[in-house]
Formats: C-alpha cells, sequence, structure tokens
C-alpha cells in the first residue's frame, strides 16, 4: 500500500532534496561546508528580506525557541507570553524553566491572537521586558495577523520573541520590516526539508541587547558563540551540525526561491481554502471558524461525537497519516498538513479518503460536492496578509 504523509512536519521530501542527502558528508571546517553556509545564509535572507543573520541549531523548532528563551529571557525577566494553543503554551513553558516571570495572557484555541489583546496584555503588565508571539498555532490550524500586531504595538516596546515554527516558507514572514526582533523556526515544515536544524533570526535590537546581557547559561544553546562564526569571512558553526541536513535544506530553499516566494505562499493559500471548502461540503466544521485566519499550511477539522482519532485510525488503514488533536482536542479535531506541493489532486485524494474514513467509523456525511471546490480552487487568490 502506498502511504501518503499529510502531517503538520515532518513533511514529504521531493526527489532532488532526498538525493542531495547521499552525497558524501563534507567536514564542518571545511571550505566546502562554509560555502555551503553562507549560501544557505543567502537563501533565507532572501526569504526573510532581510540581511540579518540567520543561526542554524542542530535540532528542531522547540530547540530553536528555547535558544531564544535562554539567550533573552531568566532570572529578573518579565515577560508577556500571547498564547492561543498548544505551542503558545510550550514557548510560555520554556520561559518560565529559564528562570523568567511569565504573564500569561489566553486566547480560546481556534480564536487568532488579534492586535488588541495583545496591546491590552503590554497595557497590563508595563514593566515586561519580552513579548512571547505565535505566529501560525499548529496545533488549531489558526494564523495570527503577526504583521498587523507589530505594528500596532508602540515604539516603547518588550522585545518580541515569535515561535515561526510552522510559518516560514508557508506565508509571508518579513521580521525586519515589521518589527519582529527575534524568531524561532525549523527545517521540517514549510522549508519542507528533513527535520534536524532549528533556525533563529535576530534583529539588530536583539543583537544589541545581546551583546550587553549576561552570559548565556547555556553552551550549546548560546546565540553569541552561532553569530561570532557567522561573522566570519569564511562562516563555522561552534559545534558538529547535521550537514546532510544542511545540505538537504540548501536543495530545498532553491527549489523555493525558484518557484517564487509569492507563487508558493499564494499556492498554499489556494489549497487550504479548498479543502477547507471540500470539508464543509460534507457537513464537517473546521476548528477555525474565522476564514481569513485559517492557516495555509495546516487545517484544523471538528468531528462529531469526539471521533476524530476513530476518523485518523481508519485514514490510516487506508494509507493516509494525519496528526491528532494535543491537549483538550485529543479527539476532538484532528489535522491535515499541506505545507509542501500538494495540488488538486491531493485535495481529491484527501476529501475522498476523508469521506470513506468517515464512513467506515460510522459517521455519515454528505459526498463532497466537486463542482463546487473546483471552482472555489480556481478562484483567483486574495493575498495573504498585507505583505507579498
Amino acid at each position: 500500500m502506498t502511504r501518503y504523509l499529510f502531517t503538520p512536519g515532518p513533511v514529504p521530501l521531493d526527489g532532488r532534496v532526498s538525493s542531495v542527502m547521499a552525497e558524501p558528508v563534507a567536514g564542518h571546517r571545511s571550505r566546502e561546508f562554509a560555502v555551503l553556509l553562507l549560501r544557505v545564509q543567502n537563501r533565507l535572507r532572501d526569504l526573510l528580506r532581510s540581511a540579518e543573520p540567520v543561526p542554524l541549531i542542530p535540532g528542531s523548532g522547540t530547540g530553536a525557541m528555547e535558544a531564544l528563551a535562554v539567550n533573552f529571557t531568566g532570572p529578573g525577566s518579565k515577560v508577556i507570553s500571547v498564547s492561543c494553543g498548544v505551542f503558545g503554551e510550550r514557548f510560555r513553558e520554556i520561559a518560565r524553566r529559564c528562570g523568567a516571570e511569565v504573564a500569561p495572557f489566553d486566547i480560546e484555541p481556534g480564536r487568532p491572537c488579534l492586535p488588541e489583546d495583545v496591546l491590552e496584555a503590554c497595557r497590563i503588565h508595563p514593566d515586561a521586558d519580552v513579548l512571547l508571539l505565535t505566529h501560525n498555532e499548529t496545533s488549531t490550524g489558526v494564523c495570527n495577523p503577526l504583521e498587523e500586531i507589530c505594528r500596532a504595538l508602540p515604539k516603547e516596546r518588550p522585545l518580541i520573541l515569535v515561535d515561526a515554527v510552522s510559518s516560514l516558507g508557508v506565508v509571508p514572514l518579513y521580521p525586519e520590516k515589521w518589527g519582529v526582533d527575534a524568531l524561532a523556526s525549523c527545517s521540517q515544515k514549510g522549508l519542507m526539508a528533513p527535520p534536524g536544524l532549528g533556525i533563529c533570526w535576530l534583529s539588530p535590537r536583539a543583537r544589541e541587547v545581546l551583546s550587553k546581557g549576561r552570559e548565556a547559561p547555556t553552551v550549546f544553546f548560546d546565540l553569541k558563540a552561532f553569530l561570532s562564526g557567522l561573522e566570519r569571512e569564511e562562516p563555522s558553526v561552534p559545534y558538529t551540525p547535521p550537514v546532510t541536513v544542511i545540505r538537504a535544506l540548501d536543495a530545498a530553499l532553491d527549489g523555493i526561491l525558484q518557484e517564487g516566494s509569492r507563487k508558493r505562499f499564494t499556492a498554499r493559500r489556494r489549497f487550504a481554502r479548498s479543502l477547507a471548502a471540500g470539508m464543509e461540503s460534507m457537513g464537517l466544521k473546521l476548528f477555525v471558524e474565522q476564514k481569513e485566519h485559517r492557516s495555509p499550511g495546516v487545517t484544523a477539522v471538528e468531528i462529531p461525537e469526539n471521533r476524530a482519532e476513530d476518523v485518523r485510525k481508519a485514514l490510516s488503514d487506508i494509507g493516509l497519516e494525519t496528526a491528532g488533536g494535543q491537549g483538550k482536542l485529543k479527539g476532538r479535531i484532528f489535522r491535515v498538513g499541506h505545507f509542501t506541493r500538494e495540488d488538486w489532486p491531493e485535495i481529491c485524494l484527501i476529501l475522498g479518503s476523508l469521506w470513506a474514513a468517515c464512513r467506515e467509523a460510522g459517521i455519515s456525511l454528505r459526498e463532497p460536492d466537486l463542482k463546487n471546490i473546483r471552482e472555489v480552487y480556481e478562484r483567483e487568490d486574495v493575498p495573504c496578509g498585507k505583505s507579498l
């Protein structure tokens, strides 16, 4: 049986990305690796529309989030954590374990964090040093309006640290232009590379804070060490990196930039919009009700009678791997990841399989309205976010 991976990370790899991992491993102190690292830096900067450094940290998105927290928070710092899901709560917990005083501000899962929410949190805690935000909440499929949030904040504001783990490469993300101070992401979601790399980006303001701050209580996640290596004529990393994953990321970024980021962002939004229309035509409810805040990379759908796990099992039995709900949402929703280059055939595959899986689980649905879904698919796209 052919297996299809529709989880919100890791994602299927295209042939070119997979093939470069079979090439001989380069030494991480070699000139070959320095050239590779510089090329990856430049491609990430192009994607982010920024000239600032982008440290690559062995690990995952959570590792990148911890790198930000351990370098910018700690004993004596006060952190506002605005969360609308599991991964906002994870960022908060990392800061708490770093010793920071955390001021939580929670949004109901499924709802986006809006500028007025963040402004209210900052008004209540004017003495905060750091603000933690999530761009795309993977656990619920909501994409928060990060650009609008940043623009709404006053000039005198906390340092803005952003979880961009499932947004980088899927939606417009221009941290320097928007006023983000640091972000954390990873290789295995929107960048369509294998797991193994945490990715950070730091603004000039963040680097100034870092240079004047205390010594990081960590060796492995010390961002000063990573930045120092990137400033050399031949860029380097402080510790042994996953060389093959960096090579795969290079190939994946090359594909994204050749396709064109605008075209890619539009295609992901069109896919998400069409998939949502198909699910709704079957009688299912999308977990994120506000269409303009639905993620272009992951769709969360509610299943009647809290039987999402039954449907996931039935989908797995016919070859489709999806993700379940997390925490209190387990059993209530399941999530479909579409970070890569899924298109019309995959829409039909997912919807037809979902209908069959629900029927197998004893849940009666209408057949998907393919004529209407195709009309939605062919409709001219509305750009996601203010910037493209």
